[in-house]
């Protein structure tokens, strides 16, 4: 996988270019932050579904912040999340229903101060 890292005044955007395409495959970051975007931009035409998951303690425990994002058309989608402290975010394939999806994942994180 190859990680491109973007940093801005306030902002840390993570874009992987090696897209998630197979159940489980997950973009991981460690954020230190409670305000983060993820978003996904979509091709293969498949029926899947994303969840977005959260770290509090830097352990190997997992906490869903949303699994209901069934996507099932191609294109560019963004989830925002504010006021969830974590350790780590991760998005990942939850399930694949039909298709093979091709999935660039992209995390921003807002940091203040």
């Amino acid at each position: 996988m190859a990680l491109t890292v973007s940093r801005g005044t306030n902002l840390v955007e993570y874009h992987e270019s090696t897209p998630l395409t197979a159940v489980n495959d997950a973009l991981e970051i460690h954020v230190d932050s409670s305000e983060f975007t993820f978003a996904a931009v979509v091709s293969g035409g498949a029926n899947f579904t994303l969840v977005f998951e959260a770290n509090y303690n830097g352990g190997g425990t997992w906490f869903e912040l949303d699994t209901s994002k069934n996507i099932n058309s191609n294109g560019q989608y963004a989830y925002f999340y504010s006021g969830k402290p974590a350790n780590k975010v991760r998005m990942r394939i939850a399930s694949i229903s039909s298709g093979t999806p091709s999935v660039v994942p992209i995390v921003a994180v807002a940091y203040h101060g």
